[in-house]
């Protein structure tokens, strides 16, 4: 039977057009068979996971019980929870029901997070390098030392430099962190003199910004209202597996789908068959890195066709007749449908439905825009929400709110300070000047290895981890490797970590003081707090804590900059939402909900020069001082791609799985156990091929093979099935850790080793997707 099904779809696929365009029904059956085949053909590797968390200590009964109210940090939502904890020890982490962004529901990260505070592996004490050579596979030959002496061999290193008026020689590494302790470091590294912040958001996420930027003069990621919209077009955004904010997209997903009469219609435009297209009703495999094309050749239907919104056009938006002579004049649907593989018919079909299904959305994800041009895609792409009339309206794009934190005193600039700061920044060769928030991270790497603009002396790294997360991952290795002195600080001992001369042990979110608030999707405000659910485990201290230590280490300005904004973790999250919630509701409830979210806002929302939505873009024409229309206009340009096609014939796209934890560690066994959702195994990731070019191939499902780019070349397992583009091999990121704890080392392969190193022209955000690659039987 199984063989039956995919032989029918096999068929009905061939009778479609050549976009390969699958709907929901005609795939389901081709899963289904693939689950069963899958997992009676294959044994997934589990290791023992008897102590995955830390033994208790027996006990007669329960002693004391409470409920904490606090928030998790698995992933940037940063989710409402409450923990529950018996004898001092947490057990349970739930809902926060009065929280709004999510309804008071939690996605399956949330609960990992007892694993995060429990993980055996964890970094237990301060720890000095003692071996001077650094390298993947060198021992640093740690030792430890009390906090007093690790945080004094930091302070005689920043103490130099600045004596030495080089502060600008400070880099400041950020991985995901609560949203104080990001304010505490950058007004850190502000007070200190440094241009250098380092975050991993320039490494995905910085086009779809600038794409926004261009069009309505907000630098931000993009917010949606999705509970109220009734058709989305998803660009490469995996909506139900990754995008942020993940729990509120998953409860507004019910909602659209299940819970209202009319339910919403969702197509899903990526070459990967992901869990999100799985829930949909339409998936469209285009070819890799055409997605602006695409977005262009349905204006141009929209347009000739006049189904665009002419009220909001003609009213507050500016240069619709250039973007229009341009949609017409060179993006018709039967020319970009030999650029997409998108079949004119199809265009056509989606365009119509889209312009004449209100509130609509066109959603882009990293598979659109972490490309040489994707900051063109993404402003392409979000072109379509104007022309349907979907900004600020009930259902379409809105724009984020944020609470009304206390605002903190100006920093004490000393004269080192302000000459430090003065320095260009690491990374700042871009060909745009898009007011990017902060240093492009892999160019980074480049002016270390390179020395240019000038040598980095000190780096401090906050849950950083970009010798996984970057393309090219290795430069990373390489780049650490040269610095003459990292600090390390975080929970676990990371890829990065191994780098490092000292490493400070952080606390997890479950053991420390915090705000937070989500990434933009509610529209409407929300704050959580952070606060401990046990006391601190190990000699550990918290972020904000090691901070205002060093900043009180180094006095001056620097000290006096953090004056009067609380003398610690706990006095800072006070200090600072006090002039939302008073502390004491704050600290029982957890949540503090703004108030309901204002639409049509558009004498407010619009940043730009012209107070208006711009398809032609003002600011980008100040920005060049050129009013040359192909660079202010959305547009399409053919992709580069890295490696010869001929050697290298395949395309490898990569993507973050539900349980890819996004703090840089993988070391948790119920994240591992069912890793790979789509595909119901866990422990492990796959070299995922269309059916059609593994049989070409004589590569079989469950066949060990190599893939290989002109950059490097992992092994891993083949996963075949018809769910991807037969010119695409995908391969999910989070595993192939060579350090990180037992539960993660050695477990599937890292996709971004294999990368090639390129940018988006615009913001210098790094690609993810144009790296060409080959396929063998290992």
């Amino acid at each position: 039977m199984p063989a039956r099904k995919d032989r029918k779809t096999s068929k009905q696929a061939k009778e479609k057009s050549e976009s390969l365009v699958v709907s929901r029904r005609a795939f389901l059956g081709v899963t289904a068979a693939a689950g069963v085949a899958i997992a009676a053909g294959h044994a997934i590797k589990r290791p023992s996971i008897a102590s995955a968390l830390a033994p208790q200590e027996p006990t007669e009964g329960v002693v004391t019980e409470k409920w904490v109210v606090t928030s998790c940090l698995n992933c940037p939502t940063r989710c409402a929870t409450k923990v529950r904890v018996v004898n001092g020890r947490a057990v349970r982490i739930a809902e926060n029901q009065l929280s709004k962004v999510s309804e008071g529901k939690l996605c399956p990260r949330s609960h990992v997070g007892l694993q995060v505070l429990y993980d055996p592996d964890r970094a237990k004490s301060p720890l000095k390098r003692t071996n001077p050579q650094k390298g993947k596979d060198v021992d640093p030959g740690w030792v430890p030392v009390s906090w007093d002496e690790a945080l004094g061999e930091i302070n005689r290193r920043l103490q130099g430099l600045r004596d030495r008026d080089e502060a600008h020689k400070l880099a400041v590494f950020c991985g995901l962190n609560s949203i104080s302790n990001d304010d505490l470091i950058r007004r850190f590294a502000g007070a200190y003199g440094t241009p250098n912040i380092v975050t991993d958001d320039s490494l995905g996420n910085e086009a779809e910004k600038s794409g926004q930027w261009m069009a309505d003069g907000n630098y931000v990621h993009s917010a949606y209202d999705l509970e109220r919209t009734n058709y989305i077009l998803s660009f490469g955004a995996s909506v139900v597996e990754s995008q942020k904010p993940l729990a509120r997209n998953l409860r507004m997903w019910g909602k659209i789908r299940r819970e209202r009469p009319n339910r919403a219609k969702v197509v899903v435009i990526d070459p990967r068959y992901s869990v999100t297209a799985a829930k949909a009703d339409l998936w469209i495999p285009i070819k890799p890195g055409t997605d602006g094309a695409l977005a262009l050749a349905m204006a141009n239907v929209i347009i000739s066709e006049e189904l665009y919104d002419a009220n909001f056009v003609n009213n507050w938006t500016s240069g619709f007749d250039q973007y229009k002579e341009l949609v017409l004049s060179q993006y018709a649907p039967e020319r970009m449908a030999e650029i997409t593989g998108v079949s004119a018919d199809v265009i056509r079909r989606i365009a119509a439905e889209f312009a004449q299904t209100k509130p609509a959305i066109a959603w882009r994800g990293r598979g659109a825009t972490c490309w040489p041009d994707g900051s063109y895609a993404s402003f392409a792409i979000f072109c379509l929400n104007a022309l349907v009339g979907s900004i600020d309206v009930p259902g379409g794009v809105i724009y984020q709110e944020y609470p009304s934190y206390r605002e903190m005193p100006a920093i004490a600039e000393d004269r080192i300070a302000k000459a430090g700061k003065a320095k260009p920044s690491l990374g700042s060769n871009r060909e745009g000047r898009v007011p990017v928030a902060g240093v492009s991270a892999n160019q980074v790497a480049d002016s270390i290895l390179k020395g240019n603009p000038y040598p980095v002396e000190v780096a401090i790294g906050y849950n950083s981890n970009f010798n996984m997360l970057a393309p090219g991952s290795g430069r990373w290795d390489e780049a650490m490797a040269k610095l003459p002195f990292y600090v390390h600080v975080a929970p676990s001992i990371t890829e990065m970590a191994t780098f490092a001369d000292i490493v400070l042990p952080a606390c997890t979110f479950l053991e420390e003081w915090g705000y937070d608030h989500c990434p933009p999707g509610s529209g409407f405000a929300e704050m959580k707090i952070k606060q401990p659910a046990v006391e601190r485990l190990y000699d550990s201290l918290s972020i904000a804590d090691i901070i205002f230590g060093l900043a009180k280490r180094l006095g001056g300005a620097v000290a006096q900059s953090f004056d009067g904004t609380g003398d610690d973790a706990e006095g800072f999250v006070r200090y600072r939402t006090g002039t939302v919630m008073p502390w004491d509701e704050f600290r029982g409830q957890g949540v503090w909900v703004g108030a309901k979210y204002e639409f049509y806002k558009y004498d407010r929302v619009f940043k730009t020069p012209s107070k208006k939505f711009e398809f032609y873009s003002a600011n980008m024409e100040a920005v060049l001082r050129s009013s040359d229309s192909t660079s202010c206009l959305p547009h399409y340009k053919e992709a580069k791609f890295l490696g010869d096609e001929k050697t290298y014939p395949l395309m490898l796209s990569t993507y973050a799985p539900l349980l890819d934890i996004e703090n840089g560690n993988q070391n948790y066994p119920w994240a591992q156990e069912i890793y790979m959702v789509l595909h119901g195994q866990g422990w492990s990731n796959f070299v995922e091929m269309n059916s059609e070019t593994a049989h070409g191939l004589g590569i079989k499902d469950g066949d060990m093979v190599w893939v290989e780019s002109s950059f490097g070349k992992v092994k891993g397992k083949a996963r075949v099935f018809q769910g991807i583009h037969p010119g695409v091999v995908a391969i999910a990121n989070g595993q192939g850790h060579w350090a990180c704890g037992r539960w993660a080392k050695g477990m599937g392969i890292n996709p971004n080793s294999i990368l090639g190193v390129d940018y988006d022209r615009l913001s210098g955000q790094s690609t993810f997707f144009n790296t060409r690659v080959k396929v063998y039987k290992a």
